[in-house]
């Protein structure tokens, strides 16, 4: 048996390279064909989506994660975003057709353009105050669409599975104008769209259906809402098989400090965000260049005072010491000039009178000099 010479074995080891290479490819692009999606109007958020990003990247996916973002954003924060390993997709914004809206709902049926994301066969939209603290892997699985149940019957847009369509995404854009929305937003929309959304199957990764149902409902599980927690200051189902927790609570959101103090699951949030690389420098943390500086000029601008007042003060005081001393000074003065503007006393004073010398003298001319 003739054995192999260096040129097969290099030929051999090229074509294994050659195969591995083809077989990643593969891998790749099918891993491309899913993505998590998340929403951005403007850098209010973006460490919201640092986080979220931080804590997906942590269950070990392989998936695109694609954040759509409008003109609102500056162009540092995209590249942070990108540096963070996001996919960075620009996007126009949807007006809202609601004449009745909360200001703060003005852009929010953009994010009915995830249904339009047809370059992947599904995605996982999760809004950007949500925090991953289990893999969701298995939501991939679900329907064509999918979302959690809250308020009653009503379903949270906060975190859905769609299989982007470009069929519904124009029938959507053709109702925009006549389908009510109880919120004046995207989320009312969707529930007049989805209206029998409320008597969806509930979704179970081990029990798929067959056929494939329009719609699925998750469990709390993957959108568990901190204002429910707060109801009862604890979790209503099974902490330890929480999935998503969604800090949906306007004023209190987790990247404000002082939420910590308030709403107990804001812990979660902070470990994570403690974790976040340095992507860019100064950001390790999920620290900003432009927030350390404000600190700064906090931290010194008090200082500043104090010894601004510190100063005031020991000047008043000396002030007055001087004006004390000139007092002093202006009354040994005044005194010295009384003392010495003082006339001799007088006999009269001493209680002889001069007309009592006169008549005296007078006596005493008329006594003669001599005694005969």
């Amino acid at each position: 048996m003739r054995s192999p010479t260096p040129a097969r074995l290099a030929l051999a080891l090229v074509a294994a390279l050659a195969a591995a290479a083809l077989l990643g490819g593969a891998a790749a692009a099918a891993a491309t064909e899913e993505a998590y999606v998340t929403l951005l109007y403007g850098d209010e958020f973006v460490l919201g989506v640092r986080v979220l990003g931080k804590s997906i990247r942590d269950t070990g996916t392989r998936r695109d994660l694609v954040v759509l973002v409008s003109d609102g954003v500056s162009d540092y924060s995209r590249k942070l975003l990108q540096a963070d390993g996001w996919i960075v997709s620009h996007i126009t914004l949807l007006a809202n057709p609601n004449q009745v809206r909360p200001k703060r709902f003005w852009g929010v049926y953009t994010k009915l353009k995830i249904f339009n994301m047809t370059s992947y066969r599904k995605v996982v939209y999760l809004d950007a105050d949500t925090v991953v603290v289990k893999s969701i892997e298995d939501l991939f699985k679900c329907g064509k669409f999918c979302g959690n149940l809250k308020h009653s019957e009503r379903m949270n847009s906060g975190v859905m599975v769609v299989e982007p369509s470009e069929t519904v995404f124009k029938d959507m854009m053709r109702q925009i104008d006549t389908l009510p929305s109880y919120t004046g937003g995207d989320q009312g929309f969707l529930n007049s769209y989805y209206a029998d959304f409320a008597n969806s199957h509930v979704y179970e990764p081990e029990k798929p259906y067959t056929p494939e149902p329009e719609t699925q409902r998750l469990s709390t599980l993957y959108n568990a809402d901190v204002g429910l927690y707060m109801l009862a200051n604890k979790w209503m189902v099974d902490e330890k098989e929480l999935r998503v927790i969604h800090y949906t609570l306007g004023p209190l959101k987790p990247w404000d400090w002082w939420t910590a103090w308030l709403v107990k699951p804001v812990g979660v949030w902070q470990d994570v965000r403690q974790t976040l690389e340095e992507s860019l420098p100064g950001t390790g943390g999920g620290r900003s260049p432009h927030d350390q500086l404000v600190v700064k000029v906090l931290f010194i601008l008090p200082v500043l005072l104090l010894s601004f007042g510190y100063y005031q003060s020991c000047f008043q005081t000396n002030k007055e010491l001087l004006n004390i001393r000139s007092l002093c000074a202006f009354a040994r003065r005044d005194r010295y000039k009384y003392k010495s503007e003082e006339a001799f006393p007088s006999y009269s004073v001493m209680g002889v009178s001069s007309s009592a010398f006169s008549n005296s003298n007078q006596r005493v001319s008329h006594l003669p000099l001599f005694n005969n």
